[in-house]
């Protein structure tokens, strides 16, 4: 099962320089197919494996890497907003 500490893991080492863009999109490509996902944070984890797909999809007008350090918040935010729902 994909939870959101391996998700976060692999963005941080794409912004330490560690991974490239390209190795991480087909990651979580094959993540995508294969895995469950965390059930608390799946929607999240899908929309993001989705938008790491499409950064370098060839049949698309490739764009710039998606905004990391956004996705790792969102990613940490989720036990705060399930553990208080407003």
């Amino acid at each position: 099962m994909l939870d959101r500490e391996t998700l976060i893991n692999y963005l941080e080492q794409y912004l330490d320089g560690t991974i490239a863009l390209e190795d991480l999109a087909v990651w979580a490509d094959d993540v995508y197919r294969d895995a469950d996902f965390e059930p608390v944070a799946a929607p999240l984890i899908a929309r993001i494996l989705d938008r790491l797909i499409e950064a370098v999809d060839d049949h698309r007008f490739r764009w710039e890497a998606p905004d990391f350090e956004q996705m790792i918040k969102d990613l940490s935010e989720i036990d705060e907003d399930f553990e208080n729902p407003s």
